[in-house]
């Protein structure tokens, strides 16, 4: 039998582990990919609507979420950094749709 000491010491070990890995992270894309210049105008569409999706991920990572809410309750550097994560993850999303726009415009695609 365990003794309460050591049983509530690996209980606060699993929840402090917990909370120093349950920070939110977003993927991060690459601005400018090898084989942009050769997309056609459609699949460069759809380039356009993948990162609309990954926003939509990106966005999903801040608010009121179950860690958010833990981090902010029991670890507030965890939400901080959660939410940097996601404001650096949106910088590469405008910049490569930027990127993305530019190439469908010089190209002449129609909308």
């Amino acid at each position: 039998m365990m003794s309460p000491t050591l049983r509530n010491a690996i209980l606060i070990a699993i929840a402090a582990s917990g909370l120093l890995f349950g920070c939110a992270t977003s993927q991060k894309i690459q601005v400018v990919q090898p084989g942009d210049q050769n997309f056609s105008c459609s699949a460069i569409k759809e380039e356009l609507a993948k990162l609309d999706k990954a926003q939509v991920e990106i966005d999903s990572k801040k608010g009121v979420t179950g860690t958010n809410v833990a981090g902010a309750i029991f670890w507030w550097p965890g939400l901080a950094y959660t939410y940097y994560d996601a404001g650096e993850a949106t910088r590469l999303v405008n910049d490569r749709k930027s990127a993305l726009t530019t190439i469908y415009n010089s190209k002449n695609c129609t909308p």
